[in-house]
C-alpha cells in the first residue's frame, strides 16, 4: 500500500472565516493549495505499453481545521482520445470546490479507440477509464489521512466520456461487462484491497450510458447537467455516441422511477459541454454545489425507510382500489399533508367526484415515485397536485427551485403516458409562518412552474396565496394550527372556497 509522504503547495492562501459563510454550500476560502501530477497508479494501454497514471489535488489552505472533508474525483472528456487532467471546465470545478471546503482531484486515465473504432472498441475504453478511476478512488482513500478526506463522503464526477467513466463507476458491476471485454482487460476492480472504491454519489456533465439498467434500486445518487441541443452526446436518447445512447434526461428518470436521490439541470439552445461558455458552466457548479451539499452525510433526510416511507399508506390506496367502483371522470385531488388534512375535498369541489389520495409530508421524489401507481388506476377527468412545500422546509437537504421544477416536469411526463388531454392543475405553494424564511424560494418555484404550465397545453395552476396573507404581506397566524404550518378548521375553509371557484372555472363546472 502506497502512502502518501509528501506535500508541495504551489499557491499561497488567504481564506473567508466559516463565520461568514457556510461551509460546503459557499464559497469560504478566496484561494485554494494544488498540488500536481501526484503518481496514483500504472497499468497497460493500447498500446501495450506500461502506463503512469497522475492527478493533481485541490485543496482548502494549510488553514483549514477540518480533519475530515468530503472528496470529488473529477474525470475529463475528450471522447476516450484526448485531453488531459488539467482543462477550463476541470479547474472551474476543482477549485470552486476546495473554495467551499471539500477536497477534488482532476486524474488522468488510459486513452486510446483501437482502430476497429466499433461500438465494442468504446466500450472497451470505457472499462479502461473505469478501472483507472477506481484505481485513484483507492489511492485517495488509502491516503485519506494525509488529504484529510472524509472516506464516508467521496462523490464522482466528469464532463462527457469523463461522465461516462463516472457513471460506469458508479453503476456498472462485473457482470455486465461483456466477457469479451473483461477477458482482454481483465476485472473492473482488479486489486485485492480492504479498500472499497464504493462512492456516495456521481455527478454527470453531459455524459450517457449504453444501458439503464446499470443502475438498480439502492444505487448511489446521481446528478446530471446536458445542454438541450448537444450533438455530440445526447441528452435524451434520440441518436447514440457509439453505443452511449441515453443521456441525462433518461438517466435522470431512471433515478427517479427507482427512487434514487437525483437531480437534472438541462440548458436549452445549449450544445455540448454547455458550448464551453464560462458563464453557463459556472451557473451549472453552483446547482452541482446545491445538490451536492443536500447528499452529505449530516444533511441528507433522517430515517432509514427511504423513497418507501409512505409505502403503507400506498398501499391502503391500493386496497382502496379494488374495494371501491370509483367513477369514470373523477378528480384525483393528491400531495403531501397539506391535502391529506383536507377533509372536506369531496364537499368542496363539489358536484366533481374526488378520489382523496393525500399521504405523508410527501415530497417531490416521492411523488414522482408513486404518482403512477395512484393515479393510473383511474379513468380520470382531472388530476389536483399539491406538492414542492416539503422540498422548502429552512433545512439542509431543501431542494432549489430548478430542481423542484424538473422533477414536476417528470410526473406531468408519466401522467401524460395514460392521460395525454386532461387538465393537470397544481396548487401553488402556501405561505406559513413555519416556513417563512424560505417564501423568497417557495415564490421562484411557484413562479417557474406557473411559467412551465403557461407553456404547456391542459397545464394549470391555483393559488391561495392572498387568502392567507395580511395587509403588510405576512401569514395571518389565526389561520393556522400549533404547527405554524398547517391550516386549523377555520384556515380550511378558506382554503377551499379559495380554490374550489378557480379548479371549477378550470373545468367548466356550471
Amino acid at each position: 500500500m502506497r502512502k502518501f509522504k509528501w506535500f508541495v503547495f504551489f499557491i499561497s492562501c488567504s481564506f473567508v472565516s466559516d463565520s461568514f459563510a457556510q461551509r460546503y454550500k459557499e464559497v469560504i476560502y478566496e484561494r485554494i493549495d494544488t498540488l500536481s501530477d501526484v503518481p496514483y497508479h500504472r497499468s497497460v494501454g493500447l498500446s501495450g505499453q506500461m502506463q503512469q497514471h497522475l492527478l493533481d489535488v485541490y485543496l482548502p489552505p494549510q488553514q483549514d481545521t477540518s480533519l475530515k472533508r468530503p472528496l470529488m474525483i473529477f474525470i475529463h472528456g475528450g471522447g476516450f482520445r484526448n485531453n488531459t487532467k488539467v482543462g477550463a471546465f476541470n479547474g472551474l470545478v476543482c477549485t470552486g470546490l476546495a473554495q467551499r471546503g471539500y477536497v477534488a482531484a482532476s486524474i488522468d486515465y488510459r486513452l486510446g479507440i483501437d482502430s476497429s473504432n466499433s461500438e465494442e472498441a468504446y466500450f472497451e475504453a470505457f472499462v479502461r477509464a473505469v478501472q483507472d478511476a477506481k484505481a485513484a478512488v483507492r489511492y485517495l482513500k488509502e491516503n485519506a489521512l494525509a488529504f484529510r478526506i472524509d472516506t464516508a463522503q467521496v462523490f464522482i464526477m466528469g464532463s462527457s466520456a469523463g461522465a461516462m467513466t463516472a457513471l460506469g463507476v458508479a453503476y456498472l458491476d462485473q457482470y455486465e461487462v461483456p466477457v469479451s471485454v473483461s477477458s482482454k482487460w481483465g476485472l473492473l476492480d482488479p486489486v485485492k484491497s480492504s479498500i472499497s472504491t464504493k462512492v456516495h454519489g456521481v455527478v454527470n456533465c453531459w455524459g450517457a450510458l449504453t444501458n439503464l439498467s446499470f443502475m438498480k434500486e439502492g444505487d448511489v445518487p446521481v446528478f446530471s447537467v446536458h445542454g438541450e441541443m448537444d450533438k455530440t452526446v445526447p441528452f435524451d436518447s434520440s441518436y447514440s455516441w457509439h453505443g452511449f445512447k441515453y443521456g441525462s434526461l433518461p438517466i435522470f428518470e431512471r433515478a427517479l422511477k427507482l427512487g434514487l436521490p437525483t437531480g437534472y439541470l438541462p440548458f436549452p439552445n445549449t450544445g455540448h459541454t454547455l458550448d464551453s461558455k464560462k458563464e453557463k458552466q459556472s451557473a451549472a457548479l453552483n446547482e452541482i454545489v446545491h445538490w451536492l451539499f443536500t447528499q452529505l452525510k449530516n444533511n441528507k433526510s433522517s430515517g432509514n425507510a427511504g423513497i418507501k416511507r409512505f409505502e403503507k399508506e400506498i398501499l391502503v390506496f391500493d386496497s382502496l382500489n379494488n374495494a371501491i367502483n370509483y367513477p369514470e371522470n373523477s378528480v384525483l385531488v393528491t400531495g403531501s399533508s397539506f391535502v391529506r388534512l383536507w377533509k372536506n375535498v369531496p364537499a368542496d369541489l363539489a358536484p366533481l367526484l374526488v378520489i382523496h389520495r393525500g399521504y405523508g409530508g410527501s415530497n417531490i421524489p416521492e411523488m414522482a415515485y408513486y404518482i403512477e401507481r395512484i393515479a393510473f388506476p383511474h379513468n380520470l377527468k382531472a388530476a389536483v397536485l399539491y406538492t414542492g412545500s416539503n422540498d422548502l422546509t429552512v433545512s439542509n437537504n431543501d431542494k432549489s427551485p430548478v430542481q423542484i421544477l424538473e422533477t414536476y416536469k417528470q410526473i406531468i411526463h408519466t401522467l401524460r403516458k395514460k392521460f395525454p388531454a386532461i387538465p393537470i392543475i397544481w396548487i401553488e405553494i402556501s405561505p406559513s409562518p413555519r416556513r417563512w424564511k424560505v417564501w423568497d424560494k417557495i415564490e421562484e418555484t411557484n413562479t417557474l412552474i406557473r411559467e412551465y404550465s403557461a407553456s404547456q397545453p391542459f397545464l394549470h395552476t391555483v393559488s391561495v396565496k392572498n387568502a392567507f396573507l395580511d395587509e403588510s404581506n405576512q401569514p395571518i397566524g389565526k389561520y393556522f394550527g400549533k404547527d405554524n404550518l398547517h391550516y386549523n378548521e377555520e384556515g380550511y375553509v378558506i382554503w377551499g372556497n379559495t380554490l374550489t371557484p378557480q379548479i371549477h372555472k378550470i373545468l367548466d363546472v356550471k
